[in-house]
């Protein structure tokens, strides 16, 4: 179970979030309403014809807009659940390090133990060579685990510290993600803004042409 979970703090270790928002490619429709009435001065059918093709493509725009707002919409809300993973994360990357510090402090406590036990029986002279050789292979064998548990926390220690490492990597690309959002966010509410003005010119535009003769 250690070696899977050590596998896993290795795996988000080694992760890079390269996040990044969709850009804005949302181009308005350009009125140039003097230039098109210049151009059909005397052609009332063209102008109309003209002014309402503007119309079809500020309505398009409507629809590229209405996309982008539901793409950001997304992006905020993937923005919140990096933001609560990352906070997670962190929580169990301290939680882990707390438990592998104590866990480690344990083990050289044991082995200590273990030393002392092995220094004793090196002066119990009066005991016979199999009750000696007998211990001394338990106390052997004890040596061997513990440094195997040693070395295993300390591969678990550098996945901690590896892990801590790229969370915050991933926290700054996280705040650089969320400008992005917020520049993102001004550039649609400017781009909704002017289409609005720009809808308004020319429905009434449209409104006008009709009585051209």
């Amino acid at each position: 179970m250690k070696k899977i979970f050590l596998l896993a703090l290795v795996a988000l270790s080694t992760t890079v979030m390269a996040q990044n928002v969709t850009p804005v490619t949302i181009e308005l429709a350009e009125l140039n309403l003097d230039s098109l009435r210049a151009l059909y001065l005397s052609q009332p059918n063209m102008y109309r014809a003209a002014i309402n093709d503007v119309a079809l493509r500020l309505e398009k725009n409507a629809q590229e807009l209405k996309a982008a707002k539901a793409e950001l919409k997304v992006e905020q809300v993937h923005a919140k659940e990096m933001e609560a993973s990352l906070k997670e994360a962190s929580k169990m990357m301290v939680s882990m390090s707390k438990l592998y510090e104590k866990e480690e402090n344990e083990l050289k406590s044991m082995q200590k133990t273990v030393e002392k036990q092995q220094k004793t029986l090196a002066k119990q002279k009066e005991l016979n060579a199999e009750t000696r050789d007998e211990y001394m292979k338990f106390l052997e064998k004890q040596q061997k685990e513990l440094g195997y548990s040693l070395r295993e926390v300390a591969d678990r220690q550098r996945a901690i510290a590896d892990l801590e490492s790229a969370i915050q990597n991933n926290q700054t690309r996280l705040a650089g993600y969320h400008q992005q959002i917020v520049l993102k966010t001004s550039e649609l509410t400017q781009l909704e803004t002017e289409l609005k003005s720009r809808t308004a010119t020319i429905k009434a535009e449209q409104k006008t042409a009709k009585g051209l003769k």
